[in-house]
């Protein structure tokens, strides 16, 4: 019987330790995000002095907790204006070694540019030929150590 609750004992606070630990990693999320945000924003910045500026009264901004994989992730999708030219930028978190960036058609299938450099940064520029309604695609195609990261996108108008 003392083995019987010495075993459940430790199982309890196994699965109280795990609970724990989990909760903490989520309630430490927050800290990827200011990094993504922070590599993001030197991007804007510079996408600023290029003549790039966020639109107003539209949405500009998406991203997401991304494993590391070779898959495209869909984060939003945009209206485009033929012969206007649009910046996107990526950027991940400290952990992130390599994001790319890629507009499609809304099904995924055409691409129309994409920046697949390795890179923690990723730039396309894009002046569409047809206006119309566009998919903003993600990967975190490297990171340390394989961990999950923070990977945000933005989309700027000259």
């Amino acid at each position: 019987m003392k083995n019987l609750r010495f075993s459940l004992g430790v199982c309890v606070a196994s699965v109280l330790a795990l609970v724990v630990s989990v909760n903490q990693a989520s309630a430490q999320q927050g800290v990827f995000i200011s990094q993504a945000s922070a590599r993001l924003a030197k991007l804007v910045d510079k996408g600023n002095k290029d003549g790039y500026a966020l639109q107003n009264n539209s949405f500009s901004i998406g991203g997401g907790w991304l494993k590391k994989s070779n898959e495209w992730v869909g984060i939003y999708t945009v209206q485009l204006v033929a012969g206007k030219q649009y910046c996107f930028l990526a950027s991940g978190d400290n952990d992130a070694k390599d994001v790319d960036l890629r507009i499609t058609d809304l099904k995924g299938e055409k691409v129309l540019k994409a920046d697949v450099d390795t890179d923690a940064d990723a730039i396309v520029n894009l002046t569409p030929k047809t206006s119309g309604r566009y998919l903003v695609q993600i990967r975190l195609y490297s990171s340390r150590e394989d961990l999950d990261a923070v990977c945000l996108s933005v989309m700027m108008v000259k």
